[in-house]
């Protein structure tokens, strides 16, 4: 059983468990700059970046030995976020939101090394950090979500059932070594994902 586990100023986890937020960002460094050999800064073995400095929202997805096999970082679009600020040309036309309702999901990673049954598209994992965007959306009334992803990653998206579209006029641009993508999230019953799909 997978237990989700929410970082932010509210919950004064972030001076509780300092252990748990290197972890995310250990993980962060395996699957991004490890992984999937993306241009991102590492530092010992840690993966942070300026919007680390900006007090965000972690979601850690923790296995039964209470280790890290998932998270992603939540940003309000009312502070500087990874779209607006460092990937505009992904909006393709649209304008970035700023609004305190519609926030930024960024720096979703999967472990490579969990023990989650795997789906033929989605693993048993995926499937639950993925649920944990409406989670945390019902608890802080947010009705829709921003993100810059692959189109790997938004085919996952789609076979799990999320409501959403492109932005823009819908073309995927090549950014590093990814096709890329800004997607806009609506949060519904589609989001509430049974892990088991």
């Amino acid at each position: 059983m997978r237990q989700i586990k929410v970082i932010d100023k509210n919950n004064n986890e972030f001076g509780r468990n300092p252990e748990l937020i290197n972890d995310m960002f250990k993980l962060r460094s395996e699957v991004f700059k490890g992984r999937l050999g993306w241009d991102v800064e590492s530092d010992k073995g840690l993966e942070k970046d300026f919007f680390d400095n900006q007090q965000p929202s972690y979601i850690a997805m923790l296995n039964e030995s209470d280790d890290i096999v998932g998270g992603w970082r939540a940003i309000p679009t009312t502070k500087s976020y990874m779209l607006k600020d460092i990937f505009p040309e992904l909006l393709r036309g649209e304008l970035a939101p700023e609004e305190k309702n519609i926030w930024e999901i960024s720096r979703f990673a999967i472990s490579k090394n969990r023990t989650g049954k795997s789906a033929r598209v989605a693993s048993e994992d995926t499937a639950a950090l993925v649920s944990s965007f409406y989670s945390f959306a019902i608890k802080n009334g947010i009705t829709d979500y921003v993100l810059v992803t692959t189109t790997a990653c938004e085919r996952i998206l789609r076979y799990l059932g999320v409501n959403m579209r492109r932005m823009g006029d819908g073309q995927a641009m090549q950014i590093g070594v990814e096709k890329s993508v800004a997607l806009w999230v609506k949060v519904d019953n589609n989001l509430n994902i049974n892990p088991i799909h």
